[in-house]
């Protein structure tokens, strides 16, 4: 019989030994990992049976973040996760998607048993829908979510820096003869493909609504990183797309803003994302506006 694979999530090195050591005697099989940008990669080509996820994890992703990628991936449906915390208000707004919270120090006998009895429920999926149905992208409400957690975290971080980019695009038919698209969603889906190859892993893209996307990028080393990001998504985006045997190019236009203290809340740095889109938008195809709090 297979052995249980645990996957381990904790950048305390002695820690995360201790929990192996446990758990491989209860006759688990244990993967640690010691970052959050390591646990990411390991569970885009893993499916663990159970993870002790510590929700602090140095100065990279939070555990939070982690939580939720796994939450809404369905290829980790059935997939328990355990939260490891020595602060019980950071695994408050997320304890409705962990199967079990316990508090350091962990006692070993307590973890021993209660993974156990953990394995053994029959319990249904955790998953909650984060994804938009047609490009198979974060919705919006994820997204917001995300902006939140990345607030929180420039308010903790002062030195942390993240960009929010809006974009819009705008299909038209390369030769006379292609009709006018009036089924967008396959356009959509070409769209969601492009744009998981224009960014990193650990961006977070979503479809807000209609033909709106959204894009937030976290730990950028300076604020000419937007001009980065907008000419991956010139490259990456404005080749022709092809449907039905016709070719349709794409434009878009792109409002973007990088986190300040002058933003009270994460929805109005959302909100003024979006209206330096509008602005973009009004000026042409292919534009950048960003917004300037300095001004």
């Amino acid at each position: 019989m297979n052995k249980m694979q645990v996957l381990i999530i904790d950048d305390d090195k002695d820690t995360a030994n201790f929990f192996r050591l446990v758990l491989e005697l209860v006759g688990f099989e244990c993967e640690i990992v010691n970052s959050a940008k390591h646990a990411l990669a390991r569970l885009a080509a893993s499916q663990p049976d159970l993870i002790l996820l510590d929700m602090r994890l140095g100065l990279e992703i939070g555990g939070e973040d982690i939580l939720y990628q796994i939450r809404s991936n369905p290829r980790l449906d059935r997939t328990r996760v355990i939260i490891i915390t020595a602060y019980p208000t950071m695994a408050e707004p997320v304890s409705n998607l962990a199967d079990l919270i316990l508090l350091k120090p962990v006692d070993v006998e307590q973890l021993r048993t209660l993974t156990s009895r953990l394995m053994l429920r029959n319990t249904g999926t955790k998953r909650i829908e984060f994804r938009d149905p047609v490009t198979d992208l974060y919705n919006r409400e994820f997204f917001v979510t995300r902006i939140e957690h990345a607030f929180e975290r420039f308010r903790r971080f002062k030195d942390f820096m993240f960009a929010l980019l809006v974009y819009e695009i705008q299909a038209s038919p390369v030769s006379a003869d292609a009709p006018a698209l009036e089924d967008y969603d396959p356009l959509l889906r070409f769209v969601s493909e492009r744009l998981r190859r224009c960014f990193r892993p650990t961006d977070t893209i979503a479809r807000l609504s209609g033909e709106q996307f959204a894009s937030l990028h976290e730990d950028l080393k300076q604020p000419g990183d937007i001009h980065i990001l907008q000419k991956r998504l010139r490259e990456r985006l404005t080749d022709p797309y092809e449907i039905d045997n016709h070719q349709y190019s794409l434009h878009f236009s792109t409002g973007a803003v990088l986190n300040s203290p002058k933003f009270a809340t994460s929805q109005e740095m959302l909100e003024r994302a979006v209206q330096a889109m509008t602005q973009a938008r009004e000026r042409g195809v292919d534009e950048l506006e960003i917004v300037q709090l300095d001004d």
